[in-house]
């Protein structure tokens, strides 16, 4: 990111603020996005090799490889196989890569995502329990209900009641 641009950027933001012109309520936001967007990339470019955190996962070929296939296709029943063979590892090297960076293993950040978009469709839809549990990858809404439960401290029938309140 050159400062150059980034000044060019926010300039261009303070003129749609200050001169009110067809449009610009719908520039503001994209601009703010494009900065932030912008950030984040020279965030990643920077981060040192040994950064933990998900940037630096982002960062990392390997890591960002298996995070874009885990988010691109949540419901799928991933492998630690299938994601070592997309990242160009062995199962221990992306295992041990996926702890040190995430704090975490590829299948319990698989888990956890899950649990966080059904943390999403509970505070945000309509959609029966059940269902949920079935797109979070659980065969049970009683495994759901115990799965849920463990992670969020709450059943997803009371999750779905407070987020609502």
């Amino acid at each position: 990111m050159t400062a150059d641009w980034l000044r060019a950027t926010i300039r261009q933001m303070v003129e749609e603020v200050d001169r009110r012109r067809a449009g610009g309520v719908s520039m503001l936001p994209r601009l703010t996005e494009i900065i932030f967007i912008e950030i984040l990339r020279h965030q990643i470019m920077m981060a040192e090799s040994r950064s933990v955190g998900w940037l630096a996962a982002l960062g990392d070929p390997a890591l960002s490889r298996c995070l874009s296939l885990i988010h691109g296709d949540p419901k799928r029943d991933w492998s630690l196989e299938q994601l070592a063979a997309a990242s160009g590892l062995s199962r221990s090297a992306l295992a041990d890569r996926f702890q040190t960076v995430l704090s975490t293993s590829p299948i319990r950040y698989i888990r956890d995502w899950r649990l966080y978009l059904a943390s999403v469709a509970l505070a945000t839809t309509s959609q029966p329990i059940a269902a949920i549990a079935y797109e979070a990858g659980y065969a049970t809404e009683a495994a759901f209900n115990r799965a849920f439960s463990r992670a969020f401290a709450t059943p997803p029938a009371a999750w779905r009641a407070m987020s609502r309140a």
